[in-house]
């Protein structure tokens, strides 16, 4: 199993080729006890802790250190398809449709079995919740 240092590094890695800049990782970094996300490795997987208040929310666990990279870069690219929907708004569509296509663009940057990660999990989502598209 990787450590925190090595984690980041590969995380800094494909931040950098996703945003074709230099960018450092503070994925699995909390900012204080009370709030944040944190990751945690011990004998049975790396751990995504979820805090708010100071009681832990949720957690993923995986054995898969290339799960556990996808999901900090999902949950980056989904800000950034956020930031790029509410910049650019078209009533009507699902606001999902916008943020889901800047997310395959970004992940289109890495490679291919990157891109097929995200296309199963959009797919998943979908599959629960489907857009709704206004008229």
């Amino acid at each position: 199993m990787l450590d925190h240092d090595a984690i980041a590094a590969r995380h800094a890695e494909l931040l950098s080729l996703m945003m074709g800049e230099a960018r450092q990782s503070d994925a699995y970094r909390s900012l204080d006890d009370h709030e944040g996300q944190r990751l945690l490795i011990d004998a049975h997987g790396y751990h995504l802790t979820y805090v708010e208040r100071g009681q832990e929310s949720r957690r993923r666990t995986t054995h898969d250190v290339d799960e556990l990279l996808f999901w900090f870069l999902e949950q980056t690219t989904f800000s950034i398809g956020c930031a790029h929907e509410f910049a650019n708004r078209v009533e009507g569509p699902d606001f999902r449709r916008m943020v889901h296509a800047k997310q395959r663009e970004l992940f289109a940057r890495l490679d291919p079995i990157w891109r097929a990660r995200l296309e199963a999990w959009i797919s998943a989502i979908l599959a629960e919740h489907p857009y709704l598209d206004r008229l």
